[in-house]
């Protein structure tokens, strides 16, 4: 039987069929993605018509937009971002997002939301855009800390497990929200959380050891103080410093030339003879021996992977959100009144 299309036969015919089909597949194709995508969009970016009427105070009567105007608008944004006055930078970024469309502006409008304190208007935005863009490391990292912040420690796992299957490296952090979970569990009894606490007071990770120790006195004192390992005095030492009398163990300080040392510095026993390597604390028990009892110490606590420094303790960099990043640093100082205080 012969076809109905004349020269079906010809192979340069047969070739050109082809072509057109193929042609046609891949037109559909690109339709469907732009389709896809500007639904996506209008999904994504129509939730946040919500958010603009108290938060956004730019408007086009007043402001008309301009491509011109983006990069310095996004540059008052960062300092605004940097001065604390985050509902001017939320305001700026509505404002762009409004008119440009952009994913990564609307990222960083969730994580500004995020150091607002509007935890659920990020995370919105956050789970929005991770659907979208399932393998985006850094929106997966904004997450788990998000998740963090608002004690979904499940979600915040899930959230590295992501992370874990593209290579990060975060051992570390899974670690940590671990012994924070523990920490933050009412529903625990304190016999059991101590017991869980102790499994890992031996972990390397300084922000591990020393979230343990902390929760431990507040639990227990005896098994605090047992806890503690004689080597890794220095990066606890200002909880040591800090501590009520009532909570010290003389036996305990005895066995240890720097807890001697730290003691008698503050006041807290009368004889120590020897020098025990700290700087500080060596200075304070000379001055100590020579009649002075006024000295004191204080604490800064520095990040070591962003170097900033900040006046009170940290598990997470409150600039860069690393774990396991604090360095203790000591400094003299004159006590200004009877030592009452405690980090506990």
């Amino acid at each position: 039987m012969e076809s109905f299309l004349p020269g079906y036969r010809d192979p340069i015919f047969s070739i050109i069929l082809i072509l057109l089909i193929a042609l046609a597949i891949a037109i559909a194709s690109y339709g469907w993605s732009i389709y896809k995508e500007e639904r996506l969009k209008r999904s994504l970016f129509g939730f946040l018509d919500r958010f603009e009427s108290d938060s956004c105070s730019l408007e086009e009567e007043n402001i008309p937009f301009d491509k011109s105007m983006i990069k310095p608008l996004i540059m008052l944004a960062r300092a605004y971002e940097k001065s604390g006055e985050y509902n001017k930078t939320i305001s700026i970024c509505l404002y762009l997002i409004r008119h440009t469309k952009d994913d990564e502006l609307l990222i960083y409008l969730a994580n500004a939301y995020m150091k607002a304190g509007f935890l659920q208007r990020s995370k919105e935005i956050l789970e929005e855009v991770i659907s979208r863009h399932p393998r985006r490391v850094d929106v997966l990292y904004s997450l788990e800390i998000l998740y963090e912040k608002m004690g979904d420690f499940e979600s915040a796992k899930e959230a590295l497990d992501a992370l874990k299957a593209q290579d990060e490296d975060i051992e570390g952090i899974y670690r940590y929200i671990e012994v924070k979970e523990i920490i933050s569990d009412k529903t625990i009894s304190p016999t059991k959380k101590i017991e869980l606490l102790k499994q890992r007071v031996f972990s390397q990770d300084i922000t591990i050891y020393r979230m343990v120790i902390k929760e431990l006195f507040i639990l227990d004192t005896k098994i605090a103080w047992e806890s503690i390992d004689r080597d890794r005095i220095i990066p606890i030492i200002d909880i040591l410093w800090f501590l009520p009398y009532s909570q010290l163990s003389l036996d305990i300080i005895n066995t240890s030339k720097l807890l001697q040392a730290i003691y008698y510095a503050r006041g807290d026993i009368d004889n120590y003879d020897s020098e025990c390597g700290v700087f500080a604390i060596d200075i304070l028990c000379s001055a100590r021996k020579s009649g002075y009892s006024r000295g004191d110490l204080e604490f800064s606590y520095l990040c070591k992977s962003c170097k900033h420094s900040f006046p009170i303790s940290f598990n997470r960099c409150p600039n860069c959100m690393a774990v396991n990043s604090i360095d203790i640093e000591e400094s003299l100082a004159k006590r200004r009144d009877e030592r009452g205080e405690t980090l506990l």
